[in-house]
């Protein structure tokens, strides 16, 4: 059964929604900088969904987690783990579909022409479904890895979370038959939701993931973290990977007072999320485009074999490191890393977080969560 159409309030805030979400698909054709977004977004997500679970994280303890949890100081270090297995899901949610350069050859549609055929879509008030949620729900793909969208998809987000906590072997965590069945369910639920007109169906695909208490219980940080994928496939904008968390963190009163005046009210709050949402993502890329610039000019003009670039690239994805891991990622001599760490530091790009003789991280400050 077809859900009632969007009331006039709701398709205003659904249309500046879909809006919102084309200019933001439209500078993702930029390849380089939708993948500093996405590792950044990650972290986001991951930071601010922490703080929603009521771990009280401390940012560069975060930050020295995603390069590896034990170099954690002792007293911040199970916070710092809980918000790492957030990034590691958030990571495995965006699986493949995580972006790297542009090739040459990308041509300048595809997302953002379907973001902006999505707010005709909307406009013409379409009675009959968009493709989105009519797919089946595969198993696998060709190559044997899970597809964005099916149970062993969600199932692996769900190990790199448990794997994040425990340290346990990956290989050794799965899902119950009960959960399996419950990732089914869910799946199943939100595709029906996605099969209404473009982002109407995502927001009624927020409705049903986000809207506390989860159902079921266990999966409600894998909700959180599946929300930018429901987006994407509702407007079909793969380039596009909205996180969900920053938003609910940052207007939790907001929406507090949304659940409570009804499906309505909450509805029309989801759609203006998804729009500010989108605004500042655009905000944040440009942020990133300019910290990138900024670098470049603070090291100044190299000779033709530094690997200066190489490292200032680096630090988008992994922004927290240790000369030992620069050395490895560059596969030069330690001196030669350590060179690079001390330049980096001097310019202001680096900063040193801890306070002993080994193993000391080194973190990109501009680009803490």
């Amino acid at each position: 059964m077809m859900p009632a159409p969007p009331s006039l309030p709701l398709l205003a805030a659904l249309l500046d929604a879909e809006r919102a979400l084309g200019r933001l698909a439209e500078a993702m054709r930029d390849g380089e900088l939708r993948a500093r977004l996405w590792a950044d977004a990650a972290r986001r997500e991951a930071f601010a969904g922490a703080r929603l679970d009521g771990v009280a994280v401390d940012p560069t303890d975060f930050m020295i987690a995603t390069l590896e949890p034990d170099l954690v100081p002792t007293a911040g270090r199970s916070e710092a783990q809980a918000a790492h297995a957030l990034w590691l899901g958030a990571r495995t949610a965006q699986g493949e579909r995580a972006p790297g350069p542009a090739a040459a050859t990308e041509t300048p549609v595809g997302a953002a022409a379907a973001a902006w055929q999505a707010v005709a879509d909307l406009e013409s008030l379409l009675a009959e479904s968009l493709p989105a949620g009519d797919e089946p729900l595969s198993e696998t793909d060709g190559d044997g890895t899970a597809p964005a969208w099916t149970p062993p998809w969600l199932e692996g987000i769900w190990r790199a979370t448990q794997t994040g906590v425990s340290g346990r072997d990956p290989a050794r965590l799965a899902f119950s038959d009960r959960q399996r069945a419950e990732a089914r369910a869910l799946l199943r639920r939100a595709d029906d939701a996605l099969g209404c007109p473009a982002l109407y169906g995502g927001v009624l695909a927020l409705d049903l993931l986000l809207r506390p208490p989860a159902d079921p219980a266990w999966a409600a940080p894998l909700a959180r973290l599946i929300a930018p994928a429901a987006l994407a496939r509702a407007c079909r904008v793969p380039e596009v990977w909205l996180p969900a968390s920053p938003t609910l963190l940052s207007e939790r009163t907001g929406m507090r007072l949304a659940l409570s005046a009804g499906a309505a009210d909450w509805q029309l709050w989801l759609a203006n999320a998804v729009a500010e949402a989108a605004h500042r993502e655009r905000r944040r890329a440009a942020a990133l485009d300019q910290a990138a610039s900024g670098w470049r000019r603070r090291v100044g003009a190299r000779r033709s074999n530094s690997r200066l670039p190489d490292v200032l690239d680096f630090l988008f994805t992994q922004p927290a490191l240790t000369v030992r891991r620069l050395q490895q990622h560059l596969d030069t001599t330690f001196r030669g890393a350590q060179l690079m760490v001390d330049e980096l530091v001097e310019a202001g790009i680096l900063r040193e977080v801890t306070q002993r003789a080994l193993d000391r991280v080194f973190v990109a400050v501009e680009l803490m969560p």
